[in-house]
């Protein structure tokens, strides 16, 4: 019985495997400028830290407060284009920061996915509201943000977006591409529970979805390091934002224009095709003309990583 129940599995097990490989194997580039990492099996260490800033103006409030730095540590398992990773923050064992923060990226040939989103109870900073400044401490406020990006890569048959960051292709030859897509930055900040009494139950809400252009370029420097650079400015063409102080709304209105820039430099060392080490960071910050009210948020990550395929 063992032996019968034993081959059907064999067989999906095969089959998924030929299928994974035809599909990491498949031509669709110019292969004097890219090519598949070498090997099925990828095993990768990340060491991260992130961080957010947000400004706040209302009527008669205003606030810059900003989250505690988070560092991960986490490993990745690669089997050819899927991935896993586990990440665990070292500072939440302790019970010092709870802040919460997931990612995901997908980097297909045409196309670039990013979405990122963090809750936190760690911002701090100074508050004024009717003249009076109050430094607020950690966990008096809620705040969450949500920034997600989708962006075409016309130049994909010669520069490759995921070889500086994930290492499922190898950029061989210089290359740059425009790129064109759609941008959302949204966030909120909310008094907690821990407020004083005498500053208002407040929450501010900021919404921003906008189009944008822009450049990205791969530079190989050599057969062992790759840098690489990218800008995109994007212009925000809906805005949602408002303010709510004792249970008041305040219905807020942006000035145009309003840009929402995103960047990323990083940079890759292979020891060989199959070993290699690198860096890379990214952030998001919004860029707007002073308004009545306004939210402005700021989000950035930097993360190093080793990674081996075999």
């Amino acid at each position: 019985m063992g032996a019968f129940a034993g081959n059907p599995v064999k067989r999906l097990l095969t089959s998924a495997d030929s299928l994974l490989r035809k599909i990491y194997y498949k031509v669709n580039y110019d292969t004097a400028y890219i090519s598949r990492s070498p090997g099925k099996i990828g095993l990768k260490a990340w060491g991260s830290v992130s961080g957010a800033n947000l400004r706040a103006h209302g009527d008669k409030v205003k606030a810059r407060l900003s989250t505690d730095l988070r560092g991960t540590v986490s490993l990745e398992f690669d089997y050819y284009d899927l991935a896993v990773e586990v990440a665990t923050n070292p500072t939440s064992f302790s019970g010092r920061n709870h802040d919460f923060e997931i990612n995901f990226s997908f980097y297909p040939r045409h196309f670039v996915f990013d979405i990122s989103y963090q809750k936190a109870k760690t911002a701090a900073g100074p508050i004024t509201h009717d003249g009076k400044t109050v430094d607020v401490d950690r966990g008096w406020l809620d705040t969450k943000m949500l920034n997600a990006d989708i962006y075409y890569t016309f130049n994909s048959r010669h520069f490759s977006y995921d070889s500086p960051f994930y290492q499922f292709y190898m950029q061989k030859k210089s290359a740059g591409s425009w790129l064109a897509g759609l941008s959302y930055q949204g966030g909120s900040i909310r008094t907690s529970g821990k407020i004083p009494d005498d500053i208002p139950d407040s929450r501010f809400r900021a919404q921003h979805l906008g189009l944008g252009g822009g450049y990205a370029y791969n530079y190989v420097v050599n057969r062992r390091w790759l840098l690489h650079y990218s800008v995109v400015p994007n212009l925000m063409v809906w805005t949602n934002n408002n303010i709510e102080k004792d249970g008041e709304k305040i219905k807020t209105s942006t000035k145009f224009p309003t840009v929402l820039l995103n960047g990323r430099l990083g940079t890759v060392y292979y020891f060989n095709p199959s070993h290699f080490m690198g860096l890379y960071a990214v952030g998001n910050t919004l860029l707007k003309r002073k308004t009545k009210t306004e939210l402005i948020e700021n989000k950035w990550i930097v993360r190093m990583f080793y990674g081996m395929r075999i």
